[in-house]
């Protein structure tokens, strides 16, 4: 039996009262605290715990006898690729949004609810959404009673959707990274003290006079003898039938006023995608009309069987990868475990999350980076790390629009690979075979320049010309490269 002192225990598992997190030999446990044992175990008995799993509201969970633990209770939940909120594209979040919502309505059904639901408690399986907080799931005290989490609900998921949905891209940006901003700082501000919801029609500053749940009207102003009267009637409810009870209220107006949780399912179905124009989007129309009929170039086909010939690849991550037509190619002819389709532009990831749903794949997870800056480089490099890096078609937009140097480039690709990477190097820089237009190239812009550099991170295995414009490169970390990296 293993120690559960040789584990490692997630830093983000802290305050659940349920259990906490562990990791070991890259698999993820969670350790029951003993006061919700029975709980544990009479929810994974539960008709419900075989709807979550069957229906894929959450990983694949089971009770592991591996550690000695003097009777204490773990689970073992599959692993799930980590991606975070802003690595999201709209129909992602869109998606994740319906799923949590939904899990929440199902719980009900069997007298549970969400304690909590926010964007930490969602990863992506591919591009399916789960739940992984299995202790959120919590009894419903109160069959009436709204939904405990559904402020929490309404901040982290429909109030960013309703801004992105307007094509206010910054405030979602902005939200999107001060979601949690309250674990880390002082003053608190909500997000309806802001003055944002004025943006999408919403004026928070009204005040609703309420028998029990039942709304008599509303005022622009807070009248004093009505908030009076309020609590005088409050005070003699209590006075008579010894219990506390709100029969009338005065006060502002809260989100649940806005937005009933009701109709809020059907008002999210209604979001329409962002319509904001991107640098990048229908780059890949070049390649298939439909994304059921794609073209096998030989450069694809090349590819293709360089990769092919080593079996110890089995994750690839396609760096700068727009809609996903490599890393659909991939997967159709390639046997891996997963792969990572990473771009910048929202809309292509958009178009890939569409299209790997409708063809059904089950092996590419797609996400919004930009490779070559994200504020938590290295961590986002380690969660995303794969056999394989893949960077097609890319380092001259780097190098000569936006003036990267070729060291850091490099730098960026080594980071996330474990084992190898293969890049291409456009000779005639930025000309193309649609668009045959001669640029200056600077003196240094050379092969034999990229190739010193390709060789002081990476053992050059391969080095091959697939058209005028495209040199491969395939090469093997070096094992200096990755010792530097993990000091």
């Amino acid at each position: 039996m293993k120690k559960i002192e040789n584990v490692i225990f997630s830093h983000k598992s802290m305050v659940d009262d349920f259990g906490r997190v562990f990791f070991y030999e890259d698999r993820v446990f969670r350790l029951i605290n003993n006061e919700k044992k029975e709980y544990c175990i009479e929810l994974l008995n539960s008709d419900l715990f075989k709807i979550l799993i069957e229906e894929k509201y959450i990983p694949f969970t089971k009770i592991s006898e591996e550690f000695s633990t003097e009777e204490r209770l773990i689970l073992e939940h599959k692993k799930v690729l980590e991606t975070v909120q802003h690595e999201w594209s709209f129909l992602m979040y869109k998606e994740a949004a319906l799923k949590v919502f939904e899990l929440n309505e199902l719980c009900n059904k069997y007298g549970y609810e969400l304690k909590d639901a926010h964007t930490l408690n969602v990863l992506f399986n591919n591009v399916t959404p789960l739940y992984i907080d299995f202790g959120s799931i919590s009894k419903k005290n109160n069959k009436k009673r709204d939904w405990f989490a559904y402020i929490e609900y309404l901040n982290s998921f429909y109030l960013p959707l309703l801004f992105w949905s307007q094509n206010k891209h910054f405030i979602v940006r902005k939200l999107l990274e001060s979601n949690f901003y309250k674990l880390y700082t002082i003053p608190d501000q909500s997000i309806e003290e802001t003055g944002l919801l004025k943006i999408v029609g919403v004026n928070y500053k009204k005040y609703s006079y309420k028998f029990r749940n039942f709304k008599l009207f509303e005022a622009n102003e807070k009248v004093s003898v009505l908030t009076f009267i309020s609590k005088s009637i409050n005070y003699l409810y209590k006075i008579i039938f010894k219990r506390k009870s709100c029969v009338l209220g005065y006060n502002t107006n809260t989100l649940k006023d806005y937005f009933s949780q009701n109709r809020l399912k059907d008002n999210l179905l209604k979001l329409n995608s962002p319509n904001l124009a991107s640098q990048w989007e229908g780059y890949h129309n070049n390649f298939y009309n439909s994304i059921d009929e794609v073209n096998y170039s030989f450069r694809f086909k090349r590819l293709l069987e360089i990769i092919n010939q080593y079996s110890d690849i089995k994750s690839i991550i396609d760096l700068a990868g727009n809609e996903g037509y490599f890393s659909i190619l991939l997967s159709n002819n390639i046997k891996l475990e997963r792969i990572i389709l990473a771009d910048y532009d929202e809309n292509a990831i958009d178009k890939a999350f569409y299209n790997i749903k409708k063809l059904e794949i089950q092996n590419i997870t797609p996400i919004l980076l930009n490779f070559m800056f994200t504020l938590d480089q290295l961590g986002t490099a380690k969660r995303l790390k794969s056999d394989l890096v893949v960077s097609l078609a890319v380092t001259h937009h780097l190098i000569l629009t936006g003036n990267y140097s070729l060291a850091t480039i490099f730098e960026r690709l080594s980071l996330f690979s474990n084992k190898y990477v293969m890049v291409e190097f456009m000779p005639l820089g930025l000309w193309s075979l649609d668009h045959k237009i001669e640029h200056e190239l600077p003196k240094w812009y050379t092969l034999e320049w990229f190739r010193d550099e390709f060789e002081n991170y990476f053992e050059l295995i391969l080095e091959e010309k697939l058209e005028e414009n495209r040199i491969v490169f395939f090469g093997k970390l070096k094992q200096n490269v990755n010792n530097e990296k993990s000091n």
